[in-house]
């Protein structure tokens, strides 16, 4: 299959019908993309504001140390962290065995609150803390969509999800490759945007893989006159 193939597949709408009932019922489904929005705007304000690139040395988390973008960056972070709870109970309550999920999930959005508090150029154990709870969150990425893909029945939405998975794996490579070459601002994008993704592709389908997760409806044999 062809990358753009493979990736329209990801995303393909369903029936509107199903989204309109599906957001009446689970509105915590769009946290994910709320937060994913919060994110972008803060961080993109704040590296505007502070006059951080992509191409810097210094990481993004250098905003929260600035009087310029600290209550933006953390506020952010803090706001996202919320939004991002709710989208995983939301996901974890359609999973159809339980995979450790939520778990990993949480683990992460604690390492993110930490890095939204803690701030990187603080005194004494702060940058330990910060920097900690940063690889916290980064590690958390491929373990949390593993174990959603883990919980997906067999099938092709199951190896779309095992390839998401991958997928954030080698942005976590890459993601540490720039980091040795000093471009720790988009050393932490990189990862990011995958995650950012997986959210969106989740949302997007999340009709189509709650039916896959449950199977086929059961035939019910008609009864003999």
């Amino acid at each position: 299959m062809s990358s753009p193939t493979w990736v329209s597949s990801l995303i393909r709408p369903v029936d509107s019908d199903d989204h309109v009932a599906l957001s009446l019922k689970q509105p915590l489904r769009l946290t994910g993309v709320a937060a994913v929005a919060v994110l972008w705007t803060t961080v993109g304000v704040g590296m505007e504001r502070a006059g951080l690139d992509l191409t810097d040395d210094r990481a993004i988390s250098y905003l929260g140390t600035d009087p310029r973008t600290m209550a933006l960056f953390r506020g952010g972070l803090l706001v996202a962290t919320v939004l991002l709870v709710g989208f995983a109970r939301a996901v974890d309550q359609r999973l159809a065995r339980r995979t450790g999920f939520l778990v990993v999930f949480l683990v992460g959005m604690a390492g993110q609150a930490v890095v939204a508090t803690v701030s990187i150029a603080g005194h004494g154990a702060s940058r330990v803390v910060h920097t900690t709870a940063g690889i916290v969150l980064g590690l958390s990425l491929p373990l949390l969509m593993w174990r959603f893909a883990a919980g997906q029945a067999p099938g092709r939405w199951r190896r779309q999800s095992y390839a998401l998975m991958w997928l954030e794996v080698a942005g976590c490579i890459v993601g540490i490759a720039l980091s040795q070459a000093r471009r720790a601002a988009v050393a932490e994008v990189v990862p990011a945007c995958v995650f950012h993704l997986w959210i969106i592709v989740v949302t997007v389908r999340w009709p189509a893989w709650r039916q896959a997760t449950a199977g086929p409806a059961p035939v019910v044999p008609a009864r003999s006159s």
